[in-house]
């Protein structure tokens, strides 16, 4: 078993370490659904135009990074049961990542872009590049070793390389570009951040948090590292084959996408009937958004088989759309309905249980205000994914106001958590200080 032998829970940070990127973090997919709105099919023309970049980053870097910085501070100490080293400067971390990411924006958006691109190069280098060290430090030096601390690894790796690859692509973007394979350093720079980063990062936290929260059996250590050993795999061989499409065209991809794939079918067969068995039977939207998340990353992982058969982009962006804001985006959304008032209430209320009436967990969250939301969330990845299809710019922007909407519905109920403070007049027991003038005890005759 690996879910209660590495909770360590007198090992988390303080509140505001995570709480600063969780705030930040829906406000960053608020200005994402504003580019869709105002670049409606524009965005569609190209990949690699500066405002689709700009609105992709915004996204996987504004949001979803925010995200899981934060969460990362907070669960390795809990999961792994050692402290994150230097951990005063996850609010250098973030400070330097808010700003890079707006730079980044504005340097592919503005006509100032050299100058923009190169100071938020000069903050997102330093801001990855602390949390590396710092959260990489205490994976290496981890007591505990199941899977999801594995996973935790393997996502870091993936990061480090997104980051180099990233540094490339801002210089390219600044000064001109190389005369190297772009494209196919495009893919590593996709491959990495969406399945190694993002997609293992999840998968490895799911393993934890699915049966902490939702009375659920644990996910079997067998099953788990083989999961990772299939989305490992495929991180090595995807980008290989890469290099061999112009000779053996898109199929060499089957291939390499294949141990992942496995992968991602054996965690779903055995989620399955864990979910099944939950003793929390009933559904909230937190669970909703789990569902919609899973169903948005599996059809947009079926999507990848067709590459091959289809040259066409609207599939890349169908793709983007529900694996990024279908997929991951609800799970994210999801685990913030959960994580947020548990950390609040272990904070401020947990060592006032049973000295005055204290909330429950659940009531730090505004469970019937926000029962609207994953509905709300799924209409809009639906009407997105229709603007892609039928080329419909007002569809597409309609999409784009839906995920703003969303993004103003996470904040609100993460500012709701917040927004509960103990009462000021409970003076709470120093237990350590109650025994420092007892007594010893007589020394025995011998």
């Amino acid at each position: 078993m690996f879910l209660n032998s590495g909770l360590h829970i007198d090992q988390a940070p303080p509140l505001s370490v995570p709480l600063r990127f969780f705030v930040t973090a829906p406000l960053f997919l608020m200005l994402a659904g504003a580019a869709i709105l105002y670049w409606g099919l524009d965005l569609l023309d190209d990949p690699l135009l500066p405002e689709t970049v700009a609105t992709a980053h915004l996204i996987a870097l504004g949001w979803l990074a925010m995200v899981m910085f934060g969460a990362l501070y907070q669960m390795i100490p809990v999961l792994a049961g050692i402290r994150v080293p230097w951990i005063n400067l996850s609010a250098w971390t973030h400070g330097l990542l808010t700003v890079g990411v707006l730079l980044m924006v504005l340097g592919l958006t503005t006509e100032i872009h050299s100058w923009m691109l190169f100071f938020a190069s000069m903050a997102l280098g330093p801001a990855i590049g602390l949390f590396l060290l710092s959260i990489g430090v205490a994976i290496y030096r981890a007591p505990a070793q199941h899977p999801t601390v594995t996973a935790m690894g393997i996502a870091i790796l993936s990061l480090i390389g997104v980051l180099l690859l990233g540094a490339l692509f801002l210089g390219e973007y600044a000064h001109g570009f190389y005369d190297i394979d772009r494209y196919a350093l495009l893919g590593i720079h996709l491959i990495w951040a969406l399945f190694g980063w993002v997609g293992v990062l999840l998968i490895g936290v799911s393993f934890q948090v699915l049966p902490m929260f939702y009375v659920m059996p644990e996910f079997p250590p067998t099953e788990a590292r083989r999961v990772l050993g299939g989305m490992a795999l495929s991180l090595i061989l995807l980008p290989a084959s890469l290099f061999l499409t112009e000779t053996y065209g898109l199929w060499v991809f089957i291939p390499g996408a294949a141990p992942g794939i496995a992968a991602l079918i054996l965690l779903t067969r055995t989620f399955q009937p864990l979910f099944a068995e939950r003793k929390r039977a009933f559904s909230d939207p937190t669970m909703q958004f789990w569902m919609v998340g899973l169903t948005g990353a599996a059809l947009g992982t079926l999507l990848l088989p067709f590459w091959p058969l289809v040259d066409d982009l609207s599939l890349r962006y169908l793709f983007a759309i529900l694996f990024l804001i279908g997929g991951v985006s609800s799970v994210m959304i999801g685990m913030l309905y959960k994580i947020v008032p548990f950390l609040v209430w272990f904070h401020r209320f947990s060592r006032l249980a049973g000295l005055v009436a204290v909330p429950m967990m659940d009531d730090l969250l505004p469970e019937k205000r926000i029962a609207f939301h994953p509905l709300l969330h799924g209409v809009a990845v639906l009407m997105l994914c229709l603007g892609v299809v039928m080329e419909w710019s007002l569809m597409l922007q309609l999409g784009g106001l839906g995920v703003m909407i969303s993004a103003g519905v996470v904040l609100y109920g993460v500012l709701f958590a917040l927004s509960h403070h103990p009462p000021k007049d409970v003076q709470v027991p120093d237990f350590a200080a109650m025994f420092e003038n007892m007594p010893k005890p007589p020394v025995a005759k011998q």
